[in-house]
């Protein structure tokens, strides 16, 4: 596969020097990550505010991402929509499906797209530096330049629409009194896809708790959506939160891995930070209307003062098993990496197992089936999730009551120095390992942005992991970890207590929405319902249409002579000093080191194999 032909990290140190412009791209400066075997590039293009880190290493595995900060103001889910809808063709690539047809002929090893609590994340990865070009070009006119603009019916089928079901056998579709008895109800791919997802007791649960915590912020919505509240979204509140949000002055750039970031920087600058966006059009035309370019501006991502809930109960049409309570406690700020990795490493040793002291004591109460906790780091404030699932009824406060108590214990007598270290060498080991499950340049860029969203100059905080855990291992010489746990669960005056109550489902969300729709369906005159039935009409027919092969053609696609000689394989070295033979191979493996030991069983009968 086709590679660079200089060392990058040579290439970007000569060509990206703190202080200059490259391509319209202010360099503002150089960092070394040993992490990531790489430098770390933090520019900022001067005419349009996009922020990029260029992450220069040998990994042939290129990676490009594009996020955008995109807190809710609600929970109809609309950045959820957006990362749909944006992905359903554009200007320059007008199919319905961009990506179906592009995997065809692409060597991606990533393309997908991520909507998180507060931000919005396209990634892409490949072996192939021109296939990179290729995706970014997808990808960038995706984001900047949608066919959401021209054609009402993506929102519709990812967002939602009315469609009206006839009952079998009744008149002719236009007439008054089949309308009447039809039944209306909601349809679209992520009002459905929310629907499943809602569907989770545990995921009801961390939506309680989060809004719970922080009840003034964008933490405190669905930013998936939930399906009680997609409906209330309009096409023109869909627009105009794209052209807030999907703007370069909002916008976080990744490139990652042995490519030509002088042809990568040109490419972004020339094609499309330095040109007119649909997005950008549609703001000049709000403000030569008169509108306050103040309200144009992206939703606020604010910090949430201090809140204690001492309880709250939520009630959800489910099986009685599927009880639950949700303990959440604020850990403090994302900026804080050593307090965060700390207070994660602190409840892992806790809660772990069911050896581990606080669950231990947890389960000896009888209070539930089984107790669950995680960390959840990538938001302005982490917080912790204690769950007791299975639980009993009426068993929250005394929930709280014993996992204070077992935490005061630890305080008073200390946490176990073994599990913490076990834990520290653990969850390091498994980060020098990057064994991420999908491309490293796809994982580094949303690990980035669990800390660059917040703070400008944290673009590289979250990656540079290795100084955090050298200190906290010496810190479990002293006190800390205790003090740490006495001020998140002792003294903590930003939690919140929930329980998650079973009801039959005759009182759920379903019953609410059959009735709600029921309603409108009465509300409606003749001419809006036979109109509900033509845009289904009409959207189906537009689903069903064939991309023509013009607009098929704009598709860039890889040509085998992009396709160059495979990058050789580093050489295998014959030890012959050790005592048996050994194959070396002489490979970067962040301080790590793997040996494999092979064993000759010629000698024993194919039946006995087993038994080895």
């Amino acid at each position: 596969m086709s590679t660079t032909s200089t060392d990058p990290r040579a290439a970007a140190a000569a060509l990206l020097v703190p202080g200059t412009t490259c391509h319209g791209f202010a360099v503002e400066r150089r960092e070394t990550v040993p992490e990531l075997d790489s430098d770390a590039y933090v520019l900022r293009h001067t005419a349009s505010g996009a922020r990029l880190l260029y992450l220069a290493c040998d990994d042939e595995n290129k990676a490009f991402a594009i996020g955008f900060k995109t807190p809710p103001a609600d929970s109809t889910g609309v950045f959820h929509i957006l990362e749909h809808s944006v992905l359903c063709g554009s200007a320059k690539f007008p199919v319905k499906e961009p990506f179906v047809d592009l995997i065809k002929s692409s060597m991606q090893t990533f393309l997908n797209a991520m909507t998180y609590p507060d931000k919005t994340i396209y990634p892409v990865a490949t072996t192939n530096e021109q296939d990179l070009y290729n995706l970014m070009d997808v990808y960038l006119d995706a984001v900047f330049n949608p066919a959401i603009y021209t054609k009402p019916t993506i929102f519709e089928q990812e967002g939602w629409h009315y469609e009206l079901d006839l009952p079998e056998g009744a008149e002719g579709k236009g007439s008054s009194a089949s309308l009447r008895e039809g039944t209306l109800r909601y349809n679209g791919v992520v009002f459905n896809e929310m629907k499943g997802a809602l569907s989770d007791p545990m995921s009801v649960l961390d939506d309680a708790v989060n809004s719970a915590l922080y009840p003034d912020t964008a933490y405190a919505h669905e930013s998936g959506g939930d399906p009680r509240a997609i409906p209330a979204l309009t096409y023109e509140q869909f627009l105009d939160t794209h052209a807030r949000h999907y703007n370069p002055s909002n916008s976080y750039i990744t490139l990652y891995g042995d490519l030509d970031v002088d042809r990568a920087l040109a490419f972004l600058d020339e094609r499309y930070l330095s040109q007119p966006s649909a997005a950008s059009r549609r703001m000049d035309a709000a403000v030569a209307a008169g509108e306050d370019p103040s309200a144009l501006a992206p939703n606020p991502l604010g910090v949430q003062a201090p809140v204690t809930c001492e309880y709250k109960r939520i009630e959800m049409a489910t099986t009685p098993e599927n009880a639950l309570v949700g303990l959440g406690l604020v850990l403090g700020s994302a900026l804080d990496r050593k307090r965060t990795i700390a207070a994660d490493i602190l409840f892992e040793a806790l809660l772990g197992s069911n050896e581990a002291p606080v669950k231990k004591a947890i389960l000896a109460a009888g209070l539930g089936g089984n107790v669950v906790s995680y960390t959840a780091a990538e938001s302005l404030q982490p917080y912790e999730l204690i769950m007791l699932q299975n639980a009993q009824p009426g068993v929250a406060r005394e929930l709280r009551r014993v996992f204070q108590d077992a935490c005061r214990d630890l305080c008073e007598h200390g946490v176990p120095r073994e599990r913490l270290e076990a834990i520290i060498s653990s969850n390091e080991y498994d980060l020098r390992q990057r064994d991420y499950g999908n491309a490293d340049g796809v994982a580094i860029a949303c690990d980035a942005l669990s800390t660059w969203l917040y703070d400008d100059d944290a673009a590289t905080l979250a990656l540079k992991y290795g100084p955090v855990y050298e200190e906290l291992r010496g810190e479990l010489d002293g006190s800390y970890f205790e003090d740490l746990l006495r001020e998140l669960v002792l003294e903590n005056d930003h939690m919140a207590l929930v329980e998650l109550v079973p009801v039959d489902a005759a009182e759920g969300a379903e019953g609410a929405e059959a009735a709600e729709l029921a309603a409108k369906r009465d509300a409606m005159t003749d001419a809006e319902l036979a109109d509900v039935v033509e845009r289904t009409a009409v959207l189906r027919a537009a689903q069903e249409a064939e991309d023509t092969p013009e607009n098929k053609a704009t598709l860039p696609r890889l040509r085998v002579s992009d396709i160059g000689a495979a990058r050789p394989e580093p050489p295998l070295v014959v030890d012959t000093t050790a005592p048996i033979p050994c194959l070396r191979h002489d490979i970067p493996t962040n301080r790590l080191a793997y040996a494999m030991q092979y064993f000759d069983l010629s000698c024993v009968a194919f039946e006995d194999l087993p038994y080895v």
